[in-house]
């Protein structure tokens, strides 16, 4: 699939009104740039969380109330809610979509398997929706500068001339599901070798050799060893999260007829460390301090 890096300009287009369904950390961060780039960004604060409203307000994103008021008023709808929320979401703006004549443009960032992102596509390509399927490669703290958006589908041109100046996109072509494949499979990579690290460790503390093992891969991988120092102090935060994003690469690889191997055992090497409970209450500082949990499991 065509990869590439794209910059187009964007200064001299009209800002449209932009929804985002919803401001939770990553919402938030995207949110809080288009405002400063004088895009007005709306939302639906009704029924919502009182996180969510406090995000609401700090971002400075207008409270419109109900989804209807927001469909009613956006050009421009970003859903980044889950990959779980994110077809009940698309119904529910569907289904305000009936009540209006307004024909926003629908972006869904939520990191869907390739077979959600296409279900999502066929939902609105049946009320003349314009669908645009997307992916953020990154933590809410990397936005704006260090984080990448994924974009595919036939409309994403759309997405890439609005934003390109502000954030950095990836085109991943003209295939629906080709940006929900690329950020999984991205995953797996980084995944993968979590997943490795936390099998191996979990054999280094039964046989009491957790410390000694640490100190040599730190010695002998360092580059490796680095990279883990970024990512695997956030899994006992997000490891219940992780697990559904390898089952859902488990099936997209299986729907291809393609290997699946690394995927599925990625899966269920995180459901065990989660069914174990090593991580329940605890949030790490460093790589060292998380591989030290393992001694839990002896």
């Amino acid at each position: 699939m065509p990869s590439v890096i794209v910059n187009h300009k964007s200064s001299s287009m009209q800002r449209p009104v932009i929804a985002l369904l919803f401001p939770g950390d990553m919402g938030t961060q995207i949110a809080k740039e288009l405002i400063k780039h004088q895009f007005k960004v709306i939302t639906a604060g009704e029924g919502r969380s009182p996180r969510t409203l406090q995000n609401i307000q700090n971002a400075g994103i207008e409270d419109v109330g109900s989804l209807q008021n927001v469909v009613n008023q956006a050009e421009i709808i970003l859903s980044l809610t889950s990959p779980e929320g994110s077809m009940a979401i698309a119904e529910k703006v569907a289904s305000c979509l009936q009540k209006t004549e307004k024909r926003p443009v629908y972006i869904d960032l939520n990191s869907n398997t390739p077979a959600a992102a296409v279900a999502i596509e066929s939902l609105f390509s049946a009320i003349s929706i314009q669908f645009i399927n997307g992916a953020v490669m990154g933590a809410s703290k990397d936005i704006p500068d260090h984080a990448t958006l994924v974009v595919s589908g036939m409309y994403r041109n759309v997405f890439i001339d609005l934003f390109s100046t502000l954030f950095t996109i990836k085109d991943a072509g003209e295939k629906t599901e080709a940006a929900s494949a690329y950020k999984l499979l991205f995953s797996m990579v980084n995944k993968g070798m979590n997943a490795l690290f936390f099998e191996t460790m979990t054999a280094a503390a039964h046989f009491g050799i957790l410390d000694e093992l640490n100190e040599s891969l730190q010695a002998f991988i360092p580059g490796t060893y680095q990279d883990l120092t970024k990512t695997t102090p956030t899994y006992p935060q997000h490891i219940f999260r992780r697990i559904d994003e390898m089952k859902g690469l488990t099936e997209m690889l299986n729907s291809e007829s393609l290997p699946s191997v690394m995927a599925s055992g990625t899966a269920e090497t995180f459901e065990r460390v989660y069914q174990s409970g090593i991580f329940n209450e605890e949030h790490f500082e460093g790589v060292v301090e998380t591989f030290q949990s393992f001694k839990k499991l002896e």
